[in-house]
């Protein structure tokens, strides 16, 4: 499948997004003892057709956001898969290497044995309008190391184009959202592969969107950067990716 390349219209939706949260967001206190700013209920409507939303203003690693795709869609827990390919935002996350019933056990092995993949493939296959993948599970959440971030995927089909919502209870808007759209846009593209049907609108929804007070200033040196048009994504590799350099900010445990 092959997205075309068109002007980068989604990031520009996301640089905005940014400067709202940093001038109308309210300063709230949270678990890590960090401030943020904050907003609630926030979305982006991404266009796949228009390129692969991948930002460009700051570098950023997509085999690193495939390798967690991969993680995720194969039903891993454990970090073995993520560390073998660079991955390591999640190792101190974790308890003897495994994080517990995190995303790829909910999307494959629901109340320990529901393959939630196989069911949407069905029901969109079907035309059912009931294509809905939950991650949140509040039995689970003892037997997981960190709570899921977006929580559900809820799939749309439009004659033969596919649509997907993706739901967040929370996001970190600088370092983490750009890497999960990236996950969420490959799930809708694999979903819709399984389906024989066009990939088509990425929707966000971000109930907690917020920016960390330590990432302030990383947040503005971007929002200053040029960006450039979106790649093309074929066959697991992104063509003519090109972006700004790699800015630094902590990330917030």
């Amino acid at each position: 499948m092959t997205i075309k390349m068109a002007s980068n219209i989604f990031e520009l939706q996301y640089k905005r997004l940014l400067m709202k949260c940093l001038l109308e967001g309210e300063i709230c206190a949270n678990r890590t003892g960090i401030n943020t700013k904050k907003l609630f209920n926030q979305q982006l409507n991404i266009d796949l057709n228009k390129g692969f939303p991948i930002v460009t203003g700051k570098k950023i690693f997509f085999k690193k956001a495939l390798a967690e795709f991969e993680w995720i869609f194969n039903g891993y827990t454990d970090l073995n898969f993520l560390q073998s390919r660079g991955v390591n935002w999640w190792n101190d996350f974790s308890k003897n290497n495994k994080l517990g019933k995190v995303y790829g056990y909910q999307l494959r092995k629901f109340g320990d044995s529901f393959d939630q993949v196989e069911y949407c493939v069905n029901e969109i296959n079907n035309n059912t309008r009931r294509a809905v993948i939950s991650l949140w599970n509040p039995l689970d959440l003892k037997d997981q190391a960190l709570p899921c971030c977006y929580t559900s995927f809820n799939f749309v089909r439009v004659n033969n184009k596919l649509n997907m919502a993706m739901d967040f209870r929370s996001s970190d808007l600088f370092l983490g959202l750009p890497y999960d759209i990236i996950v969420g846009a490959l799930m809708l593209i694999e979903i819709a592969r399984k389906c024989n049907l066009e990939p088509s609108i990425l929707g966000i929804n971000l109930k907690d969107a917020h920016i960390y007070k330590s990432h302030k200033q990383a947040v503005l040196e971007y929002y200053k950067k040029p960006i450039y048009k979106l790649p093309i994504y074929y066959d697991k590799n992104l063509k003519d990716y090109k972006s700004g350099e790699y800015i630094k900010a902590k990330l917030i445990k």
